[in-house]
């Protein structure tokens, strides 16, 4: 008990006030990962870094981690993915790979992507939110700190979300920036990771849709003059807010530490989780979705190419690059043959 109490009495003497600026630099690239979609944060470590990192490559869209490539079933125009959003459509729509096989999620929508809704990363956004405003509030009352580490909690609350207010507006830009689909046509998309993937995704815009290869190409990703205006004023406020930090008093600076700890695990949570749907601002008809399975990957492209005529013929090349078995290759000449339903 003593050991413990001396350990204590230790840390609370010792003051990390002058490693907060270090710290928060660190985790960009976690972070970075947890902002692929953005919302509201709470204060964490890594935004800084992930500032810089924005200026430094002048986009806003967060690189995308496991490639994938959208194909037109129409054209047969294959193309590799840049899109953060996409990425999240595939991966949160991804069957259990032990199961083997393939299966193809096939989404419709008619409408054009818009805001995005709640979902369990941005409710447990705004729950580290409140818990850190409430801590940094309450504690000063009861004795603990003072209202230097609820200062810079409050601060750092709203540079993080400044700056994630100005990641979603860049992303609805990139949404809006994807050429509509006209009415009474309609535009079938293939999202696959290729040859060995158990999943893939078939989104179906129809007319009043975007077309999804727009999104993939990542062409509005790019910083603007304003977004690029926001970001350098808030890293000089980033500036001043981590100068005050090295003047915290010891309990202060370890409070401030407290705080971003759980800012860190809400921002591990959101980069582990694929996001999905609305939370990504697409409006899918549930009602017509559908998901064709099978434990045989050509059994499964058959089947995808009866529901929707042209998907299995699309990725047939990508999942069987070699040659087909003859009874193989005599059902899918027939099915080239067969007259297209109007």
């Amino acid at each position: 008990m003593n050991h413990a109490q001396t350990i204590l009495s230790r840390l609370a003497e010792a003051n990390p006030s002058a490693a907060i600026p270090a710290l928060m630099v660190l985790g960009a690239d976690v972070l970075n990962r947890a902002q692929s979609v953005p919302g509201a944060s709470p204060l964490t470590i890594g935004w800084p870094g992930l500032l810089v990192g924005l200026l430094a490559r002048n986009r806003t869209s967060a690189p995308v981690e496991l490639p994938c490539t959208v194909i037109n079933t129409k054209s047969g125009y294959a193309r590799t993915n840049r899109s953060p959003i996409l990425e999240h459509l595939l991966r949160s729509h991804g069957s259990d790979p032990s199961r083997g096989g393939l299966a193809m999620t096939f989404l419709y929508t008619s409408e054009r992507p818009g805001r995005p809704t709640g979902d369990a990363v941005s409710s447990a956004a705004l729950s580290a939110i409140a818990m850190q405003l409430a801590v940094a509030g309450i504690l000063p009352i009861l004795g603990v700190g003072s209202s230097d580490a609820a200062a810079v909690t409050a601060v750092g609350t709203f540079l993080t979300n400044a700056a994630g207010f100005i990641l979603r507006r860049q992303q609805q830009k990139e949404l809006r920036s994807a050429r509509a689909v006209p009415e009474k046509r309609r535009d079938v998309v293939c999202i696959t990771s290729g040859n060995g993937s158990s999943e893939a995704v078939v989104v179906v815009s129809e007319g009043g849709g975007v077309r999804i290869e727009d999104l993939a190409a990542g062409r509005a990703s790019g910083l603007g003059v304003a977004a690029t205006a926001g970001i350098v004023v808030l890293l000089f406020l980033w500036t001043g807010l981590l100068a005050l930090t090295t003047t915290l008093g010891s309990v202060d600076a370890w409070l401030v530490l407290a705080q971003c700890a759980i800012g860190a695990a809400h921002t591990v949570f959101a980069a582990k989780t694929w996001r999905s749907g609305a939370a990504l601002g697409f409006w899918f008809a549930e009602e017509k979705k559908k998901v064709v399975r099978a434990e045989k990957v050509m059994e499964a492209l058959m089947k995808a190419e009866e529901f929707e005529p042209g998907v299995g013929s699309t990725l047939l090349p990508i999942y069987f690059p070699g040659k087909l078995r003859p009874e193989e290759e005599l059902w899918w000449a027939e099915r080239k043959q067969a007259p297209k339903a109007v």
